[in-house]
Parts: structure tokens; C-alpha cells; sequence
């Protein structure tokens, strides 16, 4: 791994088991049969999950562009490939998702806005393609090394 690359995935795994906390702090103090308004402890862990997962999810992208420019020269198409298929596969989900997936009654527990279900639908359908990509080259991966020895 390249020395100039350490600092960044320091911060990002610093951040990311921050987000991890605060999710699980949340889940371990929202009480369903408690209005969201009165339960500022709960509310406090979801601000700091769902803010420090945005930061980490822009902040990962604009490392990659970045990193992506600072080498146009010896980008590789694949490299474009994988960006435009994730960005095919966000649009498709978003197509694919009825936005039926979670229910009125939880979007009127938390305060959200219903109209927000789609992209809420199309984001976890994402995350979920995303995954089993991530599992699917992992093993092609091991089993590759396995047949070149």
C-alpha cells in the first residue's frame, strides 16, 4: 500500500467505527413507543450516524475522483467501468424500487418525509447489489489463486 494512502483509510476507519457507534447507540435507545421528539439521546446517535456516513460515503467518493485524476494517465479502463456500472446500478435500483418498502407508519415515527421511501429503497438495493458483487469477486479472487498454484 502506497505511504500516501495510509492517513486517508486511518481517518475513514476512524469515521466509519464512529458511524458504526452512533448506529448502535441509536438502536439500543430509540424506543418505538416513545415519539422520536422525546427521546433526544436517541436522537443525538441517529444525527451522528447519518452524518458521519454521508461524510464518509462524499468524502470516499472525492478520494477516488481524486486519485482517479491524479492518475488519468495510468487509469485503466476498468477502473471507468466499475465507476459507471455502480452509477448504472444506483439508477436501476432506483427504477426497480416501489418505495412501499418501509412503512408509512415508521416514516410518521421518525419524521421523515414518505416521499424520501424511494430513494431510501433504491440506496439499500444498491448497497445490497453492491455487496454481493463485493462477495462474488472475493471469491473469484481466492479460487483464481488457488488454480494458479
Amino acid at each position: 500500500m502506497k505511504k500516501e494512502k495510509r492517513p486517508i483509510l486511518i481517518v475513514a476507519l476512524v469515521v466509519a467505527i464512529l458511524a458504526v457507534i452512533a448506529a448502535l447507540g441509536y438502536a439500543f435507545t430509540f424506543d418505538k413507543n416513545i415519539p422520536v421528539s422525546e427521546q433526544p439521546t436517541a436522537s443525538m446517535f441517529w444525527g451522528i450516524a447519518y452524518w458521519t456516513a454521508f461524510i464518509l460515503t462524499v468524502c470516499s467518493a472525492l478520494v477516488g475522483i481524486i486519485f482517479l485524476i491524479k492518475d488519468a494517465i495510468g487509469v485503466k479502463a476498468r477502473f471507468l467501468i466499475i465507476l459507471a456500472a455502480t452509477i448504472v446500478v444506483f439508477f436501476v435500483s432506483y427504477f426497480v424500487a416501489s418505495g412501499t418498502d418501509i412503512s408509512a407508519a415508521l416514516f410518521e415515527k421518525t419524521g421523515a418525509a414518505l416521499s424520501s421511501s424511494k430513494w431510501i429503497s433504491a440506496g439499500l438495493y444498491t448497497v445490497y447489489v453492491l455487496f454481493a458483487g463485493v462477495v462474488v469477486s472475493l471469491i473469484y479472487a481466492e479460487v483464481s489463486k488457488l488454480i494458479k498454484k
